[in-house]
């Protein structure tokens, strides 16, 4: 699964939820001026009945808009409190994890130190020593956004030699 960060959900759940109030509330419109003109001369009970499943579903998509945009406000503020410790993430690492101090220290004490020239095991070797120094500086942070991050900051740092 790939990390979509609370923006982007409160962004998807924005639009989805304008959407679904706006649909809904032309359809309501719509399926009133159905029942009240009957532009069909459909019979009244298939009439009634077409209304009536067609009206629910308009009113079930006119709730679950109003459902989405109440989820856009709380995405929206976990939004915030995510960029505001992504800040913090950042800074630590721009001042405690450069190239030259993950290369230094990316090996455990009771490792064996090996170069190592797969550049497939050396991002991995490196991304390991990242994630757990971010682990250990910040206990309670989504695994999934330390995760997203450190794609972004291991390519900032190393370029794309992996």
């Amino acid at each position: 699964m790939v990390y979509q960060s609370s923006a982007q959900k409160a962004e998807d759940n924005q639009s989805s939820g304008i959407m679904l109030i706006s649909v809904g509330a032309v359809g309501l419109i719509g399926d009133i001026l159905f029942l009240i003109k009957n532009p069909l001369n459909m019979p009244m009970f298939n009439k009634y009945l077409t209304c009536g499943v067609m009206g629910a579903l308009f009113v079930l998509f006119f709730v679950m808009g109003i459902l989405s945009v109440r989820s856009y406000k709380i995405f929206k503020s976990k939004a915030a409190e995510e960029d505001t410790v992504l800040d913090k993430i950042k800074n630590f690492c721009d001042q405690e994890l450069t190239a030259e101090v993950i290369n230094e220290h990316m090996y455990d004490e009771d490792e064996e130190y090996e170069i190592l020239t797969d550049k497939q095991d050396l991002y991995f070797k490196r991304t390991e020593y990242i994630k757990n120094r971010i682990v250990r500086q910040f206990v309670n942070v989504d695994e999934d956004l330390i995760d997203s991050f450190i794609d972004d900051f291991y390519t900032k740092t190393f370029g794309d030699e992996n």
